[in-house]
């Protein structure tokens, strides 16, 4: 027999036992070696990076090492006082060295959250170790894969709270402490994924990358992430003949194929993102290569392994889309080890069977028996197709809404009336009837928004003391005109000014006749009472009567105005000489004004049959953005921050000539470049915004926003721009 021996004894068999190096001690050594760069990386991302971010201290740098390591340790030494005390019937020595004791506890310390302290772990390991794999009779004995049924028992027990708690060094649950500092919803991808399984999946996609996800660089358990390092792995164990290719490639394969499936249902048939995102997330990679091939609770026969590898790749996809597992990938290791000696039983059998139309019978059947099942999660998961109604819509009338300045459009469905606000770039904000706020219907409504735009509309409005102003857009010949209307207390117009961009090169228009912005603010001025007397320029009468009707929009607001029966705040400004708020309110007495300091005191005399009512309006309606303090050469303002950051305080120096000449910006603002996108290298607003704004201060839409701190940059803008507007106050009190 040329020196050749045969291994009878009980599984696991193998493949090279007559080798001397290359026994199972062999194995073990290589299979630790393929678990150390996952382990190295789990520390790396979840410990030295965040401490080396300043996100966690000391503690929280080692504890991911110290998770794995300290599940192997209690493992060894909850086998080892086994065979001391409880089975004694062989040397320690032997025992230990051929029953490979550190195995559950190490990859148990590798698979469950960061956060898990380690009296939890050492419940698991003791539970992995001691219920699932010694009272069997210890290695090649086992029915369950050790370190699952310990992860199974602390996820499905209340431990599974511990495992998702916050710890003192920053981590909270799956996420490490930069992720916790970072990630808002506190989720990892698979959890995402499991409340929301397609449009979170291209969420995450976005936020992450498949890149990303597959190096490993996403929050999940400590040190089963790296897609990457698992594929090392896996051609190290493969090179090294350790464990066979049929069940982690026939795995992995059967859930990237059902999940391009059930992708393709759902809006991603023309990419491969979706079955990615299935097999670069979560424990599946992990877990093919390192839990499913664990030669003791898996077939040896070759077929035997193709149908455990495809069945545990249905079951997978099953639990991940069929349940509220967000995982699914230890439970049906679990369940496919239970069946593994009906396998093993049912493929040897077949392999001796001389009646092979027989054997593809029998085949046949369980490859149906698995595509029933992997029909279920396909099927469940094809989006049910809804009929959209038959809308009828019918276009009533249009109207602006003086009290936003919005549009609201209304519209007749058949049966009742119902009114769609949209902004002044007729983008809708609002439909008074939910049954419409979908695709559909607002495809037709904004087809009759289009077909019935408002173009005469009023842009602004702003009272004080003594004036109204109203700046209005008319529709031209070429565009868009823009008329600001002035009127004093007895609303008799009293300035007009018009910008726009018409020209005149041909017809009966000639030079002498002027410019209709030239010409008729002063005519509409004289003829307010008679509009119709107003003679348009020849050769521009579209310019012309856009002017005129502007008047028409703009005493529109005014009959609004003079319509007010109840208390209404109109307009609210600082005013530049004592620096105290103005109110502008009306009620059916006409306006009055409250004035308030800037301690936020009232100090005017109020009725005191409204006074209550005022006083709650003026709380509702605080100045965020104002001049503090103003002196011959220095303005300090404060405009809101980010959130509830206390204010932003900006000190502007100017000159004699009324120019920005020194811009200093102070606030407790704060970007985390993951959250917020924010680059350290694009710099802080507040050293970057005054700069451009001293340089821009002509016109501040030059100025542009620092990315991912684009709150904090329009709220430095404000304050430049209200520092502009006191200037021009000063420079028309010295002319």
């Amino acid at each position: 027999m040329n020196g050749k021996r045969f291994s009878l004894g009980k599984a696991p068999f193998l493949r090279k036992a007559d080798l001397t190096r290359e026994n199972t001690s062999g194995f073990m050594l290589d299979f630790m070696i393929a678990l150390a760069p996952l382990i190295i990386f789990g520390w790396v991302k979840n410990g030295l990076l965040p401490f080396i971010d300043n996100n966690t201290n000391f503690w929280g740098m080692i504890y991911p090492l110290i998770l794995p390591l300290a599940g192997g340790a209690f493992s060894f030494i909850l086998e080892f006082l086994w065979y001391k005390f409880i089975v004694t019937n062989k040397p320690i020595n032997d025992r230990l060295r051929t029953t490979y004791a550190p195995i559950p506890g190490l990859l148990l310390g590798m698979i469950v959250s960061v956060s898990t302290p380690l009296w939890v772990l050492l419940i698991g390991t003791i539970f992995a170790t001691v219920i699932a794999k010694l009272l069997f009779g210890g290695f090649g004995h086992n029915i369950f894969n050790p370190a699952l049924v310990g992860f199974l028992f602390l996820t499905t027990y209340s431990y599974s709270g511990l495992m998702s708690g916050t710890t003192p060094f920053g981590s909270a649950g799956y996420l490490n402490p930069t992720e916790a500092a970072t990630i808002v919803s506190g989720a990892t991808p698979m959890g995402v994924f499991n409340s929301d399984p397609f449009t979170g999946v291209s969420q995450l996609i976005e936020e992450y990358g498949l890149l990303n996800m597959f190096l490993g660089f996403t929050p999940g358990a400590v040190a089963e992430t790296s897609a990457l390092l698992c594929l090392v792995a896996l051609i190290y164990l493969l090179v090294r003949k350790v464990i066979n290719w049929r069940i982690p490639v026939i795995y992995i394969g059967t859930v990237f194929v059902l999940t391009y499936i059930i992708g393709a249902f759902n809006g991603y048939a023309g990419t491969l993102d979706y079955a990615l995102f299935g097999i670069f997330n979560g424990a599946l990679m992990f877990g093919a290569v390192f839990m499913a091939t664990e030669p003791v609770t898996s077939p040896r026969n070759p077929n035997g392994k193709v149908i455990y590898a495809l069945g545990l790749g249905v079951i997978t996809v099953v639990f991940r889309f069929a349940s509220r597992i967000p995982e699914g990938v230890a439970i049906s290791i679990l369940t496919m080890n239970m069946l593994t000696a009906i396998i093993e039983r049912f493929a040897t059998k077949l392999r001796v069977e001389p009646n092979k139309r027989k054997v593809v019978l029998q085949y046949s059947l369980v490859g149906l028996l698995l595509l029933g099942i992997a029909s279920f999660p396909v099927v469940s998961s094809i989006p049910e197709k809804v009929e959209a109604p038959a809308y009828e819509f019918e276009y009533l009338s249009n109207e602006q809404d003086y009290t936003t300045f919005n549009f609201l459009y209304h519209i007749n469905d058949g049966e009742a009336e119902f009114v769609v606000t949209t902004d002044q770039s007729h983008n809708i904000l609002e439909i008074s009837n939910s049954d419409y706020d979908n695709d559909d219907a607002k495809s037709l409504i904004e087809e009759i928004i289009s077909s019935n735009k408002i173009n005469n509309f009023v842009i602004s409005a702003s009272e004080t003391v003594d004036s109204l102003v109203v700046v209005v857009n008319t529709r031209g010949f070429g565009g868009n005109i823009t008329s600001t209307i002035s009127y004093d207390n007895d609303f008799i117009i009293t300035d007009f000014s018009v910008e726009y961009n018409e020209t005149y090169h041909m017809g009966e228009w000639q030079e002498a006749n002027g410019h209709p912005r030239d010409v008729l603010p002063a005519e509409i001025i004289a003829n307010q009472d008679d509009l119709d007397s107003v003679n348009v320029i020849a050769g521009a009468t579209v310019t012309s009567n856009a002017i005129i009707r502007a008047v028409g929009v703009a005493n529109g607001y005014v009959d609004y105005l003079e319509s007010i029966e109840e208390l209404t705040l109109v307009s609210k400004t600082q005013d530049f000489e004592t620096l105290d708020f103005v109110y502008i309110f009306r009620n059916a007495d006409g306006k009055f004004v409250v004035n308030v300091n800037l301690d936020g005191e009232i100090t005017s005399t109020i009725d005191e049959t409204i006074k209550t009512d005022v006083e709650a309006v003026v709380e509702a309606n605080k100045f965020t953005d104002y001049i503090e303090s103003a002196t011959e050469d220095t303005l300090v303002i404060k405009t809101k921050a980010y959130g509830n950051n206390p204010a932003i305080t900006s000190t502007i120096k100017f000159d004699g000539e009324f120019k920005i000449v020194e811009y200093t910006v102070v606030y407790n603002e704060s970007y985390d470049s993951e959250y917020n996108n924010w680059d350290a290298a694009d710099g802080h607003p507040k050293d970057v915004i005054p700069s451009q704004v001293i340089e821009n201060q002509d016109d501040l839409d030059e100025v542009e926003l620092v990315s991912g701190a684009t709150v904090t940059s329009r709220s430095i803008l404000r304050a430049a721009q209200i520092a502009l507007d006191y200037l021009k106050h000063l420079e028309a009190l010295n002319e």
